[in-house]
């Protein structure tokens, strides 16, 4: 499929959705969200509308701060929009005005946001990376010490002296591989 991209000012997403719903693009395919840190200081929220579902459709796309953004509901305008907008606000913190602010995957007063790319995955960070050579070792012998992608080096989170890590350099981090010394 080769979806027409319309990207638009987060206040005037309400008004863009509802519009291409007017024009016919009635079927709702899918809302989410991407984290665009090292890109922008913002998560991009997508939706995508078509006349069918096997048709070519458009994905309207805008930008919202990483943190405090908040775009206006669009569930009163697209049937099943609302599940969708309180899975990117559980896992990106994008709220939706007008919206269903229940959690929906997270349990009540869970902290921070999963699937931002900032986000320390613990259970990745107790388990040892890349993992042994052979049962029973507990350290690879003669490797570098790696992290796994979706970690930061231990040098730019966690209790550390100095400043904060920018959002730039967690970005940087969280690729996995070597670990980087901090200069």
């Amino acid at each position: 499929m080769a979806d027409e991209v319309r990207r638009v000012e987060a206040d005037g997403w309400h008004d863009a959705v509802a519009a291409a719903v007017a024009s016919g693009l009635a079927w709702f395919d899918w809302l989410g969200g991407v984290d665009e840190i090292g890109r922008a200081d913002a998560i991009r929220v997508t939706i995508r509308l078509a006349a069918s579902p096997d048709a070519d459709g458009v994905r309207l796309e805008t930008l919202v701060p990483r943190d405090g953004g908040a775009l206006g509901s669009v569930a009163d305008v697209v049937t099943g929009a609302a599940w969708h907008e309180r899975e990117v606000r559980d896992f990106f913190g994008v709220g939706f005005t007008g919206g269903d602010e229940r959690p929906l995957l997270l349990r009540e007063g869970a902290v921070g946001h999963p699937l931002r790319r900032d986000a320390v995955l613990a259970a990745r960070v107790v388990r040892p990376w890349p993992g042994a050579k052979e049962p029973g070792e507990t350290v690879a012998a003669g490797r570098r010490r790696m992290v796994p992608p979706g970690v930061p080096d231990p040098d730019v989170w966690g209790e550390r002296e100095g400043d904060p890590a920018s959002p730039e350099e967690v970005a940087a981090s969280v690729q996995g591989g070597r670990v980087r010394r901090r200069r």
